[in-house]
């Protein structure tokens, strides 16, 4: 993944849209499964900006790696996929 950015109207507990971040962090997992049978196995990874890495951690259930390397395993990113965009995928 990228890159990925909240609208600043979407910032926090008053924003106008709910999940947004989940959502756009759920659809990059989606796509690495859907794209990646062979190759990606459904993991996604990502460069963290540094404030946000404990936030990815305990929020979304990435796993940090080193420095400001993280990803989402597959099933973080099953979980992700099935509270944001209510897609179940088989265990």
């Amino acid at each position: 993944m990228n890159n990925i950015e909240v609208a600043p109207h979407n910032y926090g507990s008053d924003g106008k849209f709910e999940n947004i971040a989940g959502s756009l962090l759920a659809f990059g997992c989606y796509k690495s499964f859907e794209l990646g049978k062979e190759n990606y196995l459904g993991f996604l990874s990502f460069d963290s900006k540094t404030q946000l890495i404990e936030l990815y951690q305990e929020k979304y259930g990435a796993t940090h790696a080193m420095g400001q390397k993280m990803f989402f395993s597959p099933q973080a990113g099953k979980e992700l996929m099935r509270k944001y965009l209510l897609i179940e995928l088989d265990k």
